[in-house]
């Protein structure tokens, strides 16, 4: 079986450079855009099923990636980016002046708790039960998510280290898909921003 992951286009969030995880900024024009060049890049990949994040900016970027097939979205909360409690909304600017320590580390390392945000581990139990529940299901599924539980999705597959979970640089690029082959031997990255 194949997961293609697609990470949903530009929001408003994104583009107003805000901390957000579970605030429900919608899609910018230009994340259509990129939402509809995903689709294009997957036009070809007979994938049976789709499984978004509920939150409208991934949702509709999931209804752009299957529009004119015959698959229904189903809406999965598990996949969600990571709550950032009270940080949710705030400006770069607002946060330090809020949050300095704690932001210092987060920045390190998105593991570190931050006040009142969701936990990590709890984060990757959810995000880890979503996949493994698509995963018995055996088929080709197209999985439309944040950066955060995308990224999830692959440590928990074997297939990134500790350097990739870390490092705040490894970022899915909106309007690409990333795939993953899936056998009795393991999982692999068969794509990547593509």
């Amino acid at each position: 079986m194949y997961l293609y992951l697609v990470r949903h286009g530009e929001s408003v969030g994104n583009a107003e450079q805000l901390f957000f995880g579970w605030k429900d900024y919608p899609l910018t024009e230009r994340g259509r855009e990129q939402a509809e060049k995903a689709a294009e890049k997957l036009r070809a990949i007979p994938f049976r099923r789709c499984c978004a994040s509920d939150l409208s900016r991934a949702w509709e970027t999931a209804l752009i990636c299957t529009a004119g097939r015959e698959i229904e979205p189903e809406r999965c909360p598990d996949l969600r980016e990571q709550h950032l409690g009270a940080m949710e909304g705030m400006t770069w600017e607002e946060a330090q002046d809020v949050f300095a320590d704690a932001l210092e580390a987060y920045l390190q390392d998105w593991r570190c708790p931050l006040p009142t945000a969701e936990p990590y581990a709890h984060m990757l139990r959810r995000v880890s039960d979503c996949v493994q529940e698509i995963m018995e299901r055996g088929e080709d599924t197209l999985i439309v998510a944040h950066n955060g539980s995308l990224t999830l999705i692959l440590s928990c597959l074997g297939l990134i280290g500790e350097r990739e979970l870390t490092d705040m640089s490894f970022q899915f690029r909106f309007g690409c898909f990333s795939a993953v082959r899936i056998d009795n031997t393991g999982a692999e990255l068969t794509e990547w921003n593509r």
